[in-house]
């Protein structure tokens, strides 16, 4: 009895088990997961497309020349393709992003390689194209032709792709060491940024040309800051000396100025300065040893300034063949504006180097 009991409950067990299998949905057959790269590779040749139409329509040089000279419609249509091509700039730098997310385990590398390459090329011509159109607008004679603040964006745009190549170079310098054998990401290689950094001359001919606007950058995000200085730099490097004289600078040219073709030369400092007064030595403007001091040429820069402001108050040689030539003049100091003395340096061509202020 106790045998036929067993029987009967094994039997009713297998009995369950098959109605529960029976009564189960089929499991799915597991899906690869999709490839994201072709979405991202769809993505990157619209991107692509739009900058390239950018490029394309870059403002040619007579167009530049046009708006240097104030043209009102010139002027309209070069800013709007000043911001497309600030836009050709985001597009790039975006897609320079993008490919190395979607890189391991694409179906087609050898394609998001090749857009990840003329994204770099793509991204610095586009710079180089909004920077020259930029320095256009800045120095129009209508003296409104770009704003401030789009400068400020240009500046920023620039600072966002540079940033973003930095991050790539040490993402890819990781990769490296971990050296993984057929990697995707060792294909990737990282494209220089251009030497001048973009937007800070045409910045700071804007200042130059609109007086008391250089506080308005204080309110610039602290990312900036290492473009402020630059930009502060570079004005101060622009500003041509005010004349002091009565006659604002109007008066009889300096000597040996009045003939474009002559070029004259002012020799060695033991000889004299234009107006015939004693040189005195500047603070640290003793030549370096063996070194004797350098004749500079009367043209273009020195040509100007001289023209503007006649005699200095000082000239003297410095070490690199460069000469200081000194002025008296009003510059910004805190929230108020002081009288400072002022070097311009002009090396042996009469082209200015740079300014410096004279420390007390």
């Amino acid at each position: 009895m106790r045998h036929s009991v067993l029987i009967l409950g094994t039997l009713a067990v297998a009995a369950c088990l098959a109605e529960s299998q029976q009564a189960r949905p089929p499991q799915p057959t597991p899906v690869a997961a999709p490839d994201r790269s072709q979405e991202t590779l769809r993505e990157i040749d619209r991107q692509r497309r739009w900058a390239a139409d950018a490029l394309a329509a870059h403002p040619p040089v007579d167009e530049l020349d046009a708006v240097r000279d104030g043209n009102k419609n010139a002027i309209a249509d070069t800013r709007k393709r000043f911001r497309r091509l600030l836009t050709a700039v985001e597009r790039a730098t975006w897609i320079r992003e993008a490919v190395p997310e979607v890189l391991r385990g694409s179906a087609e590398p050898d394609r998001l390689l090749a857009a990840f390459d003329a994204a770099g090329r793509d991204r610095n011509e586009a710079l180089s194209a909004a920077d020259a159109t930029a320095r256009a607008l800045a120095t129009s004679r209508a003296g409104n032709a770009i704003s401030l603040e789009e400068l400020r964006r240009g500046l920023q745009i620039s600072r966002v792709a540079r940033e973003s190549e930095q991050k790539l170079s040490g993402n890819l310098g990781r990769a490296a060491r971990q050296g993984a054998l057929g990697e995707p990401l060792q294909r990737l290689t990282t494209v220089p940024m251009p030497p001048q950094p973009p937007f800070v001359e045409a910045t700071a001919r804007y200042l130059a040309a609109h007086p008391g606007q250089d506080r308005a950058m204080d309110s610039w995000p602290p990312q900036l800051a290492e473009e402020r200085g630059e930009i502060r730099a570079a004005a101060a490097d622009l500003q041509m000396p005010q004349p002091e004289s009565a006659d604002a600078g109007m008066g009889e040219p300096v000597a040996g100025m009045d003939d474009d073709e002559g070029e004259p030369i002012i020799p060695g400092l033991d000889v004299g300065t234009p107006d015939g007064g004693a040189v005195a030595a500047a603070d640290g403007g003793t030549p370096a040893a063996g070194e004797s001091a350098s004749p500079v040429q009367v043209s273009g820069d020195l040509r100007r300034l001289l023209t503007r402001r006649g005699p200095p108050l000082l000239i003297a040689q410095r070490p690199g063949g460069l000469t200081a030539f000194r002025y008296r003049e009003e510059r910004p100091c805190g929230v108020d504006r002081c009288t400072v003395s002022v070097d311009y340096l002009f090396d042996s061509a009469g082209r200015l180097m740079r300014s410096e202020v004279v420390k007390p």
